[in-house]
């Protein structure tokens, strides 16, 4: 038992000692930007959906959140009972999510046709000139 505590320490503190030898690389390695050719179009105007998308929910989600719960207070009369998120049950909860998702996607979806229009307008104004 002693020799299997001691074997383990060993290999251990041997290893430790491997890693912190590494020696650093002689240069820094920093990665390189990548330049607008290197993509196409659609794939930059997804990226920029799933962001805006994706960045928007949790913001959506309060607000629909707020909304369902004043709307469900409102209702019930002023109930203290049914006070804000004190009656939440697994079918509300898919509603709010799912109402903050559906926001959250035509909020991106929006950007994505105004992005779009000012593009084909770009495109118009520089084939007059």
């Amino acid at each position: 038992m002693k020799r299997g505590i001691l074997l383990l320490a060993l290999v251990l503190s041997t290893t430790r000692l491997a890693v912190g030898q590494a020696m650093p690389p002689p240069e820094p390695v920093m990665p390189e930007e990548y330049s607008p050719e290197e993509f196409d179009r659609w794939l930059r105007e997804l990226r920029r959906f799933e962001v805006i998308a994706v960045g928007s929910f949790p913001i959506t989600f309060f607000a629909t959140s707020l909304i369902y719960d004043l709307s469900i207070y409102g209702s019930r009369g002023w109930d203290p009972e049914y006070a804000m998120g004190t009656q939440r049950d697994s079918r509300d909860i898919a509603i709010i999510v799912g109402t903050a998702a559906g926001v959250s996607a035509a909020i991106a979806l929006t950007d994505l046709i105004i992005g779009r229009i000012r593009s084909r307008r770009g495109e118009r104004r520089s084939d007059e000139s």
